[in-house]
């Protein structure tokens, strides 16, 4: 008597993992999968490649959030440079840390207004730059009013730490 005369099929092994018996197929292509395969779906159990997303399907930064994004990060990021160009004479020491952090903070919260609310790393990205955008511009005011090299007056630690928070107020 074989198994199809007494209705259980005999088993299956996964797709991609051959060791593993199964006796599940992906409801869309009806690949057999194991649970570590298994991914959840509104129409049922599919496999991993069927449960990707069609790339029509995936929100994108468009061109135009993009490009306001853009806008409001280095918009702000001059804003705070001229502030911090005329707050640098006055001596603050290790406050521009906590003043780095602001920066980066409203930076990243500007940008990601701007985008549209579009968390994604380009977005992040764009806040970054935005963010080390103060502190290049601070340097170009205060060599432009003192004179020098302006690659003297940009404060490293405070671009990369305001670049740090933006990022990760966006991302």
């Amino acid at each position: 008597m074989s198994s199809a005369d007494t209705g259980l099929s005999t088993p299956v092994t996964c797709a991609n993992h051959p060791k593993v018996e199964t006796g599940v197929r992906c409801s869309n292509c009806g690949k057999p999968i194991c649970p570590d395969c298994m991914v959840p779906a509104p129409v049922g159990i599919k496999c991993r490649d069927c449960a990707r997303m069609p790339r029509s399907a995936r929100v994108t930064l468009r061109p135009r959030k993009a490009a306001r994004a853009v806008g409001a990060a280095f918009g702000v990021g001059s804003v705070f440079g001229v502030l911090l160009a005329f707050a640098g004479g006055a001596g603050l020491g290790f406050f521009t840390l906590i003043i780095a952090y602001f920066v980066g903070l409203l930076t990243g919260r500007a940008t990601l207004r701007a985008a549209g609310y579009h968390r994604a790393a380009a977005t992040a990205w764009i806040a970054a730059a935005g963010a080390g955008w103060a502190y290049v511009c601070s340097g170009i005011v205060i060599a432009a009013s003192v004179g020098g090299n302006a690659r003297a007056y940009v404060q490293v630690i405070g671009l990369l730490v305001a670049g740090f928070f933006a990022y990760r107020e966006v991302s």
